[in-house]
């Protein structure tokens, strides 16, 4: 269910009154609000991959729950209204500590930004005559920054309130995660694990602590010392699968029939535990920007760089795999959903089962589990978006990048020879820094299909049309093109045109060009010639 106006969309706050005041439309999670609250553990920790409503529904679960706001009228007609927890409504004071904004550059600066929150917080919640001596101190003196504060603010607010108050952390993993690599990375992994593990171990001043993150480490120290702590990662089948992101029934009362099916490629299949979820932000972008089309909304916010530092051939090649297979490829592997931190450092630490995990957890891959007891799941690509991702970080691994000019090649396809002149040059330029390490044609096809992606064209690779299977097919605004590979066995330039001519013999006597045939834009048969680091290029207009 959703309130608001279909045509109202904000994709950048977090902000549940934002949403509400202004009649954005917002997607109705406040059962996740119900969730909680029926939940018998202290200390919930949940992730998900970025840009699943996290930080939304945290908003959401204290502006519920804060005494010092009264916010009734901002929840109806929602599902909580009428849910038998609706009379914990601003019952409760509310820590709400967001990591997301916290300075990571250096130690010294995620200390001051710590401090600031902090002190936000405290002015939140307790009066000046509240404070006892030790928050009086943190107050008065700037150099004083322990990150055993939180428990001494906690304590305070239950003795102030008579109330055990709620904890909220926010992306409690994103300093960590975005510094593993950092001179002072240890240091401050030490300070974010001392903040919260003083908080919530030992004599607890919560009533609930509620936690959200991209990872579960429970191997760290963090969280080695807990007894009273729940994980609901995105491996485990809980009533909170469908709490965050979208699922089949929202999108269904947000898109058309027309579009559901082409909405679906693109965005659907993030698996939490039962449930098979749309990205909500991709989707919130695109609805906020039919004219642009299906593209990687989620993709363009990043995030994909520790991925990419642990990469290595074996993990490229499963990749590769994956994107050129004519179906759904799926990789059977161990994932250790309690791997450890330390783990993800560089890549000779990093072993394939926490390669596999993190990139799980993060949501480049999906995953169908096999036997979950003994922790063996089939991981694949879940959607377009994330295999243009892939796409480009294998590009980049394999191939060091690409010349960012390789667009403007593409601008002038319809002078079909200098096109074909300026592809092979750029095409031969590259490839001839790397080693082949497999046969010509999969190797040029692995490329060119990255290429494809990182231009932002749609693709299909491997596919039947006509009356055979191409190997790639492309499409723009602009134009449409299929790309056909042969192998030639010298590097002679007259058998590379040879080969390229039989490849666009092969594009017309099979009809590959069949799928595109309705639509009213240009189509372009390319025809690539390859002999190991050596590639010809020919290129006609259908």
């Amino acid at each position: 269910m959703y309130v608001g106006d279909k045509t109202r969309i904000n994709v950048s706050s977090s902000r549940f009154s934002t949403f509400i005041k202004n009649g954005y439309l917002y997607i109705d999670k406040t059962a996740f609000i119900e969730h909680v609250l029926q939940d018998d553990s202290s200390v919930l920790l949940f992730t998900r991959p970025r840009r699943m409503g996290k930080s939304l529904n945290m908003d959401t679960l204290a502006t519920f729950l804060d005494c010092k706001q009264n916010t009734g009228h901002l929840f109806k007609g929602l599902y909580i209204e009428s849910s038998p927890e609706f009379n914990k409504l601003n019952q409760y004071p509310v820590v709400y500590l967001d990591f997301v904004n916290l300075d990571s550059s250096s130690l010294e600066g995620l200390k001051i930004s710590f401090r600031d929150k902090m002190l936000k917080i405290i002015k939140h919640t307790l009066k000046p005559e509240q404070l006892d001596y030790s928050l009086k101190e943190y107050i008065n003196y700037p150099a004083n920054d322990s990150p055993s504060i939180l428990v001494s603010l906690m304590e305070v607010i239950s003795e102030c309130y008579d109330k055990e108050p709620i904890l909220i952390v926010d992306e409690y993993d994103k300093v960590i995660m975005d510094t593993l690599n950092h001179p002072e990375g240890e240091e401050i992994k030490n300070f974010i694990v001392n903040a919260l593990q003083s908080t919530l171990k030992g004599r607890t001043y919560f009533e609930k602590a509620i936690l959200t993150g991209v990872t579960r480490t429970t191997k760290e120290s963090l969280f080695s010392t807990l007894n009273n702590l729940e994980v609901y990662d995105i491996l485990r089948e809980s009533k909170y699968d469908a709490d965050f992101s979208l699922t089949e029934g929202e999108m269904l009362e947000l898109v058309s029939e027309d579009e559901i099916a082409d909405v679906r490629k693109w965005y659907n299949n993030m698996r939490v535990g039962k449930e098979m979820l749309f990205n909500i932000y991709s989707v919130m972008s695109y609805l906020r920007n039919p004219g642009r089309g299906l593209i990687g909304y989620w993709s363009m916010t990043g995030g994909g760089g520790l991925l990419s530092s642990l990469l290595t051939d074996s993990r490229a090649d499963v990749i590769n795999q994956m994107l050129l297979a004519d179906k759904q490829y799926e990789h059977e592997i161990i994932l250790n959903s309690q791997m450890n931190m330390e783990y993800l450092r560089d890549v000779s630490r990093c072993d394939d089962a926490s390669f596999f995990t993190i990139a799980v957890q993060a949501g480049y891959f999906s995953f169908n589990p096999i036997e979950p007891v003994d922790d063996i799941y089939e991981v694949f690509i879940p959607n377009m978006e994330a295999r243009r991702v892939w796409a480009r970080l294998i590009l980049d691994y394999q191939y060091d990048g690409v010349d960012k000019g390789l667009v403007n090649i593409f601008k002038v396809i319809n002078n079909t020879d200098l096109f074909s002149k300026r592809l092979t040059d750029f095409t031969s330029m590259v490839l001839s820094y790397n080693d082949f390490k497999a046969r010509d044609e999969w190797v040029y096809h692995v490329f060119f299909l990255g290429l494809v992606y990182s231009l932002g064209y749609e693709c299909t690779s491997n596919l039947e049309s006509g009356l055979g299977r191409f190997d790639i097919v492309m499409k723009s605004r602009k134009f449409n093109a299929v790309i056909e590979f042969k192998v030639a066995d010298s590097s002679n330039d007259a058998v590379l045109q040879k080969k390229a001519d039989e490849a666009i013999i092969q594009i017309d006597e099979k009809e590959y060009w069949h799928e595109l045939r309705k639509s009213p834009l240009p189509i372009y048969k390319i025809g690539i010639a390859c002999h190991g680091k050596k590639c010809l290029v020919k290129t006609v207009l259908h």
